[in-house]
């Protein structure tokens, strides 16, 4: 229970830093990042509300039924920091000045990055959502697996 609580108040925190700096002092009008945030930040609130109530429920995000398949949003969210980051370093004239070069080698690394968690998420998400779902007993598949199993094919 106390992972849960821990990620609710991560979730309502960064998401509260996030509308106000982003969407009320900014007004930055960025649709699919908004859509984002609020998955990556909205389902660890709604796990930890079915938890209360269920439970049959472990305590980790994985056990969240359906809310799990939300999970692979918080690689995308990293995705858009980095990105953010990125760009702020390049404009920067002070002691962390990007190169132009710098800044295309760190952003390709970090798709590369978020693009095999995304989908190392992804894919161990729906294996527990589908375990889940369908009552089987499906243990022994990590998240270090499902990387493993995306990176050596």
């Amino acid at each position: 229970m106390a992972n849960r609580l821990l990620e609710f108040i991560l979730a309502v925190v960064f998401l509260g830093q996030y509308i106000l700096r982003y969407v009320v002092i900014n007004a930055n009008h960025r649709a699919l990042e908004h859509v984002i945030v609020f998955f990556a930040f909205v389902a660890p609130m709604i796990a930890y509300f079915r938890s209360i109530h269920d439970e049959n429920m472990r305590n980790s995000y994985m056990s969240a039924g359906v809310m799990a398949i939300f999970y692979p949003a918080r690689f995308l969210r990293l995705h858009y920091a980095v990105n953010r980051l990125v760009a702020m370093g390049a404009s920067t004239t002070g002691f962390i000045r990007l190169t132009l070069i710098r800044q295309e080698v760190i952003s390709l690394c970090s798709d590369i990055v978020v693009a095999i968690l995304f989908f190392a998420s992804l894919v161990h998400s729906c294996i527990n959502w589908y375990s889940q779902a369908n009552k089987v007993q499906y243990e022994g598949f990590s998240f270090l697996d499902a990387i493993y199993s995306i990176v050596s094919k």
